[in-house]
């Protein structure tokens, strides 16, 4: 049989790598960190490849990168293809265990408010989940990590995907063994805050035109002040996604209602979301939830700090 003649390509696997993270991250610096290379390698790469192409796949603005109209069309390519490619060897894995998605959340929406659903994700959604706890920026190669939910108070990587999952609202929360007075304020009770959200209480008065008053207990971590409130030591302001299952079991009370902060709940994936089947599953699971706790819970539209 006469041997097929091997056909030689313009550029290499791992050149094509190397741009798709470049145009991912649009950084040749955040790029190489991601790679484990030098940034010069990096640079190497890319112009090795652009004079294989033979065109210019970034435009050079001074310290910055913008990818070409050629570049662009490229990244989207190979940013389906390497989703693609990770979903196959994935399947091509021995035997018939799904291959988990790797989740970050912050530490109260991991014990809160994910782990307690994860058995209800798996249902629905057929996704397989590992939830790792981590707040603020995420290395989402250094932690495996494929998605990452995080409320949006902080600076984003904007070459990352973002999607919204849901505003942020809160309100004071109380245990239901600690009896409550009908027409009282936040105020004649025990109030705690959390070193994390130290404006929270704050932000609540000015939105209801309260003074604000001196805060009698506060901790270093949001949970352990929901934890506080739970076990009855007082009234702790806190978000309507971390609190809803415990009022639906009738553990906490919420006598004042929720408001809008002004925040929201994002999640932030390293690649496009719609590339893997299986974070836009959990990513429209996540978006109903917060919708079906906004309606249930959510009567009053005002905004707090506006």
């Amino acid at each position: 049989m006469k041997e097929k003649k091997r056909h030689r390509y313009k550029w290499s696997l791992k050149a094509m790598r190397t741009f798709e993270v470049c145009a991912r991250r649009k950084s040749f610096s955040a790029a190489a960190e991601e790679l484990v290379v030098t940034q010069g390698a990096v640079s190497k790469q890319i112009k090795t490849l652009e004079k294989n192409l033979g065109l210019p796949l970034f435009h050079r603005q001074g310290n910055r990168i913008v990818l070409s109209t050629e570049g662009s069309e490229l990244a989207t390519h190979l940013f389906e293809m390497f989703e693609d490619l990770d979903i196959l060897v994935n399947k091509l894995g021995p035997g018939e265990a799904k291959t988990p998605l790797v989740v970050s959340c912050e530490p109260t929406v991991c014990l809160k408010f994910l782990l307690p659903l994860v058995p209800k994700i798996e249902e629905d959604t057929g996704v397989a989940l590992r939830v790792l706890s981590g707040g603020g920026p995420v290395d989402f190669h250094r932690h495996g990590i494929d998605l990452a939910i995080r409320r949006d108070d902080f600076n984003v990587d904007q070459g990352l995907e973002i999607e919204t999952i849901g505003s942020e609202y809160v309100g004071p929360v109380m245990s239901l063994e600690r009896t409550f007075a009908s027409g009282s304020e936040p105020e004649n009770y025990t109030r705690i805050r959390s070193s994390s959200r130290p404006d929270a209480w704050m932000k609540w008065d000015e939105q209801t035109q309260k003074d604000t008053l001196s805060i009698d207990v506060e901790h270093q971590h949001h949970f352990l002040a929901l934890e506080a409130a739970e076990h009855g030591h007082g009234i702790a302001m806190m978000s309507l996604y971390m609190v809803a299952r415990t009022i639906d079991t009738a553990r906490l009370t919420a006598p004042f209602g929720f408001l809008a902060d002004g925040s929201k709940y994002i999640c932030i994936s390293p690649r496009p979301i719609d590339s893997d089947p299986r974070k836009r599953a959990l990513v429209d699971w996540l978006k109903q939830r917060f919708h079906d706790y906004e309606c249930l819970y959510v009567t009053d539209s005002r905004n707090i700090g506006s």
